[in-house]
This record gives C-alpha cells, structure tokens and sequence, in this order.
C-alpha cells in the first residue's frame, strides 16, 4: 500500500509568549485528533524534514493550537513563519489517550510535558462533567513554566486544581512548591490517590520517577499511562 502524502494546512496565527509560541493552525475539514496525540510537521512541500508536534488544545476546542520553544533550527525557521503561510503534516498519531472510561485525573508531568497534558485534561473536563484534575507540574526553574498566565486561568477552574513545583531556590512571588514531586506531595495534594486515573508525561527520568512512587501507593497499571521524552 502507498504512503499517503502529507496533507496541507494553514498558519491562523503565531504569538509569542515569553519563552514560548502559541501556534494555531487550521487544518482540512473533517480533520480529527485525539488529546494526547501529535502530527508530524513539514515547513513546505519539499518535505525534506519534519518534527513532531503534540496538541496543546482539546479536541472540543474551536481552534486547533500548538505550543513551542524554539529550541532547534526547524522551530527557529517555524517561529519566522507569518500568519496565511502554508504547512504540511501527517497524522494524528500516538496512543497516549484518555482511558475509555475517564474518571477524576491527576495529571504529573515536567517541562514540555505540560502541552499535551494540556490537550488531555482539557479533554477530561468537557467529556464528564463531575470528575475533578489534579494537575502537578515540575519544572527546574521558573523560566521554563509553559505559559505560567494560561496555568492559572485552567487553575480558576471549580474541578481544576493545580501545583507547580521548581527545583531551584523559591523566587520571592513563587505561588507553588520547591522540590521534586515527591510520594508526600502527592498524597497531601490528592485525596484517595488510588482511586484516581494518572497521565504521565516529560523526560524519561521523570516518567520512570513517577510510575516508581505509584507502585510504592499501589495504584494499579491499569489506571496508568504514560509518555516519556528522550
């Protein structure tokens, strides 16, 4: 069978935000994605190279956004990029998804880690409307905070409640915690752990990290899933 070719789609807007750009592309009618998954981006038709890119929006969401550092020289071409240029992707893909029955969620991620959990627990308020996300967010510093304005927004939420947590000293107005997520933190923070779904995704190191303290809880696999970066 023939691969098939990737499909085109178009710049809406491209904003930056501190250290960070919010992309917002509008894809072919009838595209459809999951939270939690990703496409593959090209610059132009050549299609010569490509990065992946995880959904930083729900799928209920009107529009279909990305979050971005421009950390190599393809997210550094892409942060040139004006509103009407053209891309091109493939996908979606990926099966770091909701569970098929979503109940109250706590989200443990670190850095980047935080867009697609995004995608997820955004998802999760509009599909029931009674569950509640604990959402525990570990960076190394305050500079590296995804879109600390848009945290707190989610954060007003009634069924939202989110901790983040650096690992350096505490700057004067920190409103989170200091220190890695710990099993302690995480019982404080989330009443009847074990009865809770848990999404898992950052570097490798914090994935292995975090499904080590959910065994010690005895959390079952089945209400685990995870995503690591390399």
């Amino acid at each position: 069978m023939a691969k098939k070719k990737p499909s085109a789609c178009t710049i809406s807007s491209l904003k930056k935000e501190g250290e960070h750009y919010l992309l917002t592309l509008k894809f072919p009618k009838g595209f459809r994605f999951k939270a939690g998954q990703f496409v593959k981006l090209y610059l132009d038709s050549k299609l010569i190279s490509f990065e992946p890119f995880s959904f930083f929006s729900a799928p209920e969401e009107k529009e279909t956004m990305f979050m971005f550092k421009p950390s190599s020289p393809f997210k550094q071409a892409l942060a040139e990029e004006k509103k009407g240029s053209k891309l091109y992707f493939e996908g979606p893909y990926g099966d770091f998804t909701i569970l098929p029955k979503p109940s109250s969620s706590v989200l443990l991620c670190k850095g980047l880690g935080l867009i697609p959990i995004s995608s997820i627990g955004k998802s999760l308020i509009e599909k029931r409307k009674k569950l509640e996300i604990h959402l525990l967010y570990e960076n190394r510093n305050r500079k590296e905070v995804l879109n600390e304005k848009r945290l707190r927004e989610f954060d007003n939420h009634k069924r939202v409640n989110i901790l983040m947590t650096i690992l350096n000293e505490r700057p004067m107005d920190w409103p989170g915690k200091v220190g890695q997520i710990s099993k302690d933190m995480l019982k404080s923070f989330v009443p009847k752990p074990r009865t809770k779904d848990y999404y898992i995704c950052g570097p490798s190191t914090f994935v292995n990290r975090m499904n080590t303290i959910l065994s010690e809880m005895r959390v079952s696999k089945k209400r685990i899933k995870s995503e690591p970066w390399d």
